[in-house]
């Protein structure tokens, strides 16, 4: 609350603006209070002045924050094209941890897209210059990059190896900001490897740092994890707890999440009806934000509920324009976006924007999944 009345007083005063000095600081707060509405409107001015003084070194960083911010609230096109940009100037600047970083934020960004490509995921020779004992914002978007990655490539054992090292044996953070915000993630790999116990340590960590009044997005992750970890607390009550704010709004994808485990939760019950309520939600909710992950998991949960049978693949690309047919059909005999949009006089990124917009209609997630789909056909 004093961010937003800090930003309040901020616009309503135009003729005494505050310094340069105090726009960084309410930006910084807002970013850790979560406050991402005053963040994103903040950022807009602040960044008007970064690049006007072609300070880039200085605006690569609230940059990450921005992203970060983008990928939590589902603005995955806007978080694409600032990578990207960002990307590009910090490859001209020579700035590799920067660099590393935003390779970082492009890999968590295709896992939840659903479109993780084969490894290696990331450059070596810019990774070889950045010591992640001493970058831990760094080294934590690693690590939940790597994890996310493992999961969409169905190694659930590696997605729960590389999101816990986001924490300590005890269960102190690896760093204060970005670990506890993969609380959720860490339990729901550690339920589906058969290791919930393991994350007690870390959510009572967690728990008790974020004090009596955690923000509304802690408060979403906290009740997510704990009914899924938590043996001692009323797993529903907590799935309630976590969707019933509708403040979380304002971060869909992960209030999404919380209701598929909720979903999940219901199934395994046998409280099917109310299951399929609650996954036909999740599933109108990715696919509006482009999750094919997200989307992925919902359909199959769907199906296991009863709710559609095994989706015949005869009439899928029919649904399809003749363009994103062509894409389809080119992509599953192996080309890359540049080579497919070469023979469609289209940019990659247009190719791109296709293919993450065809894998929820066609019931997959990766592009490797193409070419089995096809052939079925």
């Amino acid at each position: 609350m004093l961010v937003r009345a800090v930003a309040r007083a901020q616009s309503a005063s135009p003729r005494r603006p505050y310094g340069p000095a105090c726009r960084t600081a309410v930006l910084s707060a807002a970013y850790l209070a979560d406050e991402a509405d005053v963040y994103l409107g903040q950022f807009r001015e602040r960044d008007t002045q970064l690049r006007t003084s072609r300070a880039f070194g200085i605006r690569g960083w609230t940059v990450l924050a921005l992203v970060d911010t983008f990928l939590s609230i589902g603005w995955f096109t806007e978080a694409e094209t600032l990578i990207q940009e960002a990307t590009a100037e910090a490859t001209v600047l020579r700035l590799p941890r920067l660099q590393a970083d935003l390779q970082a934020q492009a890999l968590a960004l295709q896992a939840l897209r659903g479109t993780v490509p084969p490894e290696p995921w990331l450059t070596p020779s810019v990774w070889r210059g950045v010591c992640l004992d001493e970058n831990r914002a760094t080294h934590a978007r690693l690590l939940r990059a790597r994890g996310l990655a493992s999961i969409g490539q169905g190694d659930w054992d590696g997605g729960w190896r590389h999101l816990r090292e986001l924490f300590t044996a005890d269960g102190s953070p690896l760093h204060p900001v970005l670990s506890p915000r993969s609380i959720a993630e860490l339990a729901v790999t550690a339920q589906r490897v058969g290791r919930s116990d393991e994350v007690m340590p870390v959510l009572t960590r967690v728990r008790a740092a974020q004090g009596e009044r955690p923000s509304t997005r802690m408060t979403l992750l906290l009740h997510h994890a704990t009914a899924l970890v938590d043996p001692d607390e009323d797993a529903e009550q907590h799935f309630h707890l976590a969707l019933v704010n509708h403040e979380a709004n304002r971060w869909p994808w992960e209030r999404a999440h919380a209701r598929l485990g909720y979903g999940i939760w219901l199934r395994r019950c046998r409280r099917t009806r109310e299951a399929r309520q609650q996954l036909t939600t999740v599933l109108e909710t990715a696919e509006r934000l482009g999750a094919g992950a997200l989307a992925a998991s919902a359909a199959r949960e769907l199906r296991a509920s009863g709710a559609a049978p095994t989706p015949d693949t005869s009439g899928l690309l029919e649904q399809l324009t003749a363009q994103q047919r062509q894409i389809v059909q080119l992509a599953a005999r192996g080309l890359s976006n540049r080579e497919i949009g070469e023979q469609l006089f289209l940019s990659p990124r247009t190719v791109g924007s296709h293919l993450y917009n065809v894998y929820p209609k066609l019931g997959i997630s990766r592009r490797q999944q193409l070419r089995d789909l096809l052939q079925d056909r």
